[in-house]
């Protein structure tokens, strides 16, 4: 059966799509739009690039991806009152996933012709060469990460929780919020006593965003896990690998409501960007601006600059 292209992609939400809009809504377009059909080998040159370039990665993204998968590992291992991986064995997971990162990236023509499989850095990708210094930071920092899970406290109450009461997801699983798809995986989610809710969510860099995610993984776990909520009951609990710090906060049916109007307002915003919101077609290229000139300082390690490049020149020269 010959393979018919579907026309545009189906429309989701999930809070990285929110906060790629906010960040640059041209970098929105070429990653949900742009970039669609770009594994098809009669797509246009653009959308094949974007396809390409929507795969390059780095090193912190490489470590962050390795690091909760070795956090996933434990828990499943905890749930199943099985040994959890020792701090070794987890030091040469992510190891291996950096190297892995690295000699990707001196295969340019294997990136191009499987990008989903071959890893390829951005920094590779558009300078040609690779900052050395850069593999041992992200190698320091994983033993930091991982000496941290390894010692974390929360092992101490999964341990004392059946196994029924601990949830991990595969990956961001969909549920229905207000009519839309919306995407949200939280890393853990355990019931002290088989009552109370406990939403975790490892982090190893920053954690503002926390705040915005843990209710959006609170909503995902009334509707995909069918918990029911109870105020004063249920609690986000960031870890923070690479920092080692853990803080605990109480959701409230405030936060619930706050995050379902985001929700709805970032829908809303999306849905002014299309031509046709049933079909999910976008509006033209154009009517996804580049970033105002005073935020463009994040251009230069975005994904997508080698198709604004020209652009912004452009740009710059008139300005000039």
């Amino acid at each position: 059966m010959r393979y018919e292209p579907s026309p545009h992609p189906i429309f989701s939400w999930s809070h990285s799509r929110d906060r790629c809009l906010l960040e640059c809504t041209r970098a929105y377009y070429w990653r949900y739009y742009g970039s669609h059909n770009g594994w098809v080998s009669s797509a246009p040159a653009d959308v094949r690039e974007a396809y390409l370039l929507k795969h390059l990665t780095t090193l912190p993204q490489v470590l962050g991806s390795a690091v909760h998968g070795c956090a996933r590992d434990a828990v499943i291992a905890t749930r199943g009152r099985e040994p959890r991986a020792g701090f070794d064995a987890m030091v040469a997971h992510v190891s291996d996933a950096l190297n892995r990162a690295v000699l990707g990236s001196h295969h340019r023509a294997a990136f191009r012709r499987d990008p989903k499989r071959v890893m390829m850095l951005r920094e590779v990708w558009y300078s040609g060469r690779r900052d050395g210094s850069s593999l041992v930071h992200a190698a320091a920092k994983a033993r930091t990460c991982l000496r941290h899970l390894a010692e974390a406290a929360i092992w101490v109450d999964l341990e004392a929780c059946r196994p029924a009461w601990i949830a991990v997801a595969d990956t961001p699983e969909a549920f229905v919020h207000a009519g839309w798809p919306v995407y949200a995986g939280p890393d853990l989610v355990y019931r002290p006593g088989g009552r109370r809710v406990v939403i975790v969510d490892w982090k190893t860099g920053e954690d503002a965003d926390a705040e915005l995610q843990i209710p959006t993984y609170a909503l995902y776990c009334r509707k995909a896990l069918g918990l029911r909520f109870r105020e004063g009951e249920w609690f986000g609990r960031v870890v923070n690998l690479a920092s080692g710090e853990d803080t605990t906060r109480e959701i409230t049916r405030l936060d619930l409501l706050r995050t379902a109007e985001r929700i709805r307002d970032s829908v809303a915003a999306m849905h002014g960007l299309l031509a046709d919101p049933e079909t999910n077609a976008p509006l033209p290229r154009d009517a996804f601006p580049l970033a105002a000139a005073a935020d463009r300082r994040a251009c230069a390690s975005c994904p997508f600059y080698g198709l604004c490049g020209d652009e912004l020149e452009a740009e710059r020269e008139v300005e000039a």
